[in-house]
This record gives structure tokens, C-alpha cells and sequence, in this order.
């Protein structure tokens, strides 16, 4: 994709702003904030091989990208490139305390122990013999987890040492594709699919999708040569998700798809603000405050009636959170209404404060 340069007026002193643009994404919005306050940005393509030369080209001095959790190219590529733009004193979106762990929940375990958040128990084995003792005296059941994966992807319960000792000898010999197969999470996708009316329309997405995942699958590393455990807590029979951006918070909660321990992914969502723990909403801004991250997801389970976090992430559903009531401020007032939680974003990262956040 040819770098576009688009020129508005109003712009931001001493700031070139860069979106690399992906349908669907955060970008959209990013886009539409823009224009909407006369902002000059550029459009890029992080994919080309000479991202460097055009973004010393255009003086960038800011650098926004949403990448995509099931793209294996976007894991791949975004380190090389925001990494590097460091020494072009490019500021980053996401910068590198909120993106380094992004799709990886061993490094979100270590971290988040780092800081003394209230981590759900996690243990992880790179040894085989070491994961066969730890699963012998377990009290189960267990829950086993691939680094990567979203919306309950990759999740599995255990229910005693026979299935524990099965999935190590898996994961420390053949390995597992973290893409999901075409019948996995099946309930999943025929949700989805029923809310597309028009049959020629959901045909070429199913199409879609068959091409993509099959590429997926065949360009993706296998998980091996460890095991994630995080210790099962009964009596949930949701999550609540809080995301932090900035200043404000914002969540749902998520019920447990039937006769399944999994909220992730269940698409039974709760938008009532008055039902969230706020003790989540506290604790989410500590972390986030603590790691310095400009936008993180936290899942919530409660462990004695304790909250509990699952796992963390940058990236969510972008249209999910538009039936939000509001958002609470750090003081934990609520503000009620709809908003643009992408507004927010680059508001927040671009220094442009002042403005008003309409939601479009």
C-alpha cells in the first residue's frame, strides 16, 4: 500500500501522525477522529519493507497500529518495527510496556507477579519431568492454557491426573497449532454466522475465513515444549472485563456459555454498570498505572470473593463496548453516556486532551 498523506488543516503542532489501517480495526476510528478535528495523518503500511526510509521521509513523530492477535504476520512483524522506531524517537501506539506481552500469557504471568497484581495462581513447566510431579499432588480439576489465543481459544479444563499427564506428553512432543480448526469452537462461530441475514454475504465469509484459517494454521508456529496451568476457581459463573484507557475505565461482564467453564468468547454480555464490582475497576487502573500501559484489558474472576485476574490484553472487540453506559474517571465517578473509547485513544496519545469525545 502506497503511503497516503492526507492534509488537513488545524494540525497539531510539531506532530506527523502515522495509522497503518486494517478493515474492521481501531484504526477506523483513529481514521474518523481525525478528519473529524482536522488532524494530518498518514497512512502506512507497516508490512513494506522500507517502513523506515518512509516514515524518516514524513518526519513521523507518532505511530499507531492495532494489530490483530490471530495474524501470525502481525506477531511477527510489529516488534521489528516499533521497536525500532524507538531510534527515530517515534512514539509508539501501543507503546512498548502495553505491547511486549501482547498474545503471550506466560510473559503476562510474570509480569503481573512482578508488580504484585492479583493474579489467578499460574504455573508454567518448561521441564516434562518437573509438569508430570506438579500435575501428580494437583488438586484438580486444572486449567491448561496456550500462550496464545483469544475468546477462550486454546483453554482446556482437566479433570484429573490421566488428561494432565495426556496434555503434557502432547505439548512436549508434538506440539499444538495455537489457530483453532474449522469445527473448534464451533458455538462460536454459529453465532456469529446467524446474525449475517443475507446468504450470499455469509457464504463469502465462511469462504473467507475457510482460506485465512487454513493459511493460519499452516504458517504458524506449534506451541511446544512447555505447560501453562492456572488454577480453577468454582463458582463463577461469569468474568468481568474492565478496560483501562488513560483516565477512564470501562467493562461488561460475561457469562459462562452453557454447561462450559469459559466466559471468554460466550457472547452473553452484561452492559449493566451498576452490576460491576468497582474494586475491579480500582484495580485495574493500579496495574495499568503501575505498568505504565496506555490501554489494557483485564479479565476478572473472584477467587473467596476476592477479584482475581485472569489475563490481560491490548487488543478487544471494537464494537462490543459501544452498548457501554459510560465510564468511570480514576476517582471512580461514573460517567454516564455513550463514548468512543477509540476517541480516547489517540486523544490521549496525540496530547489533544481539550477536545470534546463525541461518540460517532
Amino acid at each position: 500500500m502506497e503511503e497516503i498523506l492526507l492534509n488537513l488543516s488545524n494540525n497539531i503542532p510539531n506532530m506527523k501522525l502515522a495509522i497503518h489501517h486494517r478493515e474492521e480495526s481501531f484504526s477506523t476510528r483513529w481514521i474518523s477522529y481525525c478528519e473529524r478535528e482536522g488532524i494530518e495523518y498518514l497512512l502506512v503500511d507497516c508490512f513494506d519493507t522500507d517502513i523506515i526510509s518512509k516514515l524518516l521521509k514524513h518526519q513521523v513523530t507518532h505511530l499507531m497500529w492495532h494489530f490483530n492477535h490471530a495474524s501470525s504476520r502481525d506477531l511477527q512483524v510489529f516488534p521489528y518495527v516499533f521497536n525500532s522506531v524507538k531510534n527515530l524517537n517515534i512514539k509508539t501506539y501501543p507503546n512498548f510496556e502495553t505491547r511486549w506481552h501482547f498474545d503471550d500469557k506466560i510473559a503476562q504471568k510474570y509480569l503481573l507477579e512482578s508488580i504484585g497484581a492479583p493474579l489467578v495462581k499460574s504455573t508454567v513447566f518448561y521441564n516434562q519431568a518437573k509438569a508430570r510431579l506438579y500435575v501428580d499432588s494437583a488438586r484438580y480439576p486444572i486449567v491448561a492454557k496456550l500462550r496464545r489465543g483469544a475468546g477462550a481459544a486454546n483453554v482446556e479444563l482437566l479433570n484429573n491426573r490421566k488428561e494432565a499427564n495426556e496434555y503434557i506428553k502432547k505439548m512436549f512432543t508434538s506440539g499444538r497449532n495455537p489457530i483453532s480448526g474449522n469445527l473448534e469452537n464451533l458455538d462460536q462461530k454459529l453465532r456469529i454466522a446467524k446474525r449475517i441475514k443475507n446468504p450470499i454475504i455469509l457464504l463469502q465469509k465462511i469462504s473467507k475465513y475457510l482460506v485465512k484459517n487454513r493459511r493460519e494454521r499452516n504458517i504458524t508456529n506449534l506451541e511446544i515444549g512447555y505447560v501453562y496451568f492456572q488454577e480453577f476457581l468454582s463458582m463463577n459463573d461469569f468474568d468481568t472485563r474492565i478496560i483501562v484507557i488513560g483516565d477512564i475505565a470501562f467493562g461488561i461482564r460475561r457469562f459462562n456459555r452453557k454447561d462450559d467453564f469459559r466466559a471468554s468468547g460466550s457472547g452473553k454480555l452484561d452492559f449493566n454498570a451498576s452490576a460491576i464490582d468497582t474494586n475491579m475497576v480500582s484495580i485495574a487502573f493500579d496495574v495499568s498505572q503501575k505498568l505504565k500501559a496506555q490501554c489494557l484489558a483485564y479479565d476478572f474472576v473472584y477467587k473467596d470473593r476476592q477479584p482475581q485476574i485472569i489475563e490481560v490484553c491490548f487488543g478487544f472487540s471494537m464494537l462490543a463496548y459501544d452498548a457501554c453506559e459510560g465510564y468511570w474517571d480514576k476517582d471512580l465517578n461514573f460517567i454516564k453516556g455513550p463514548f468512543n473509547p477509540q476517541d480516547f485513544m489517540i486523544r490521549e496519545f496525540i496530547g489533544n486532551r481539550n477536545k470534546e469525545i463525541p461518540f460517532n
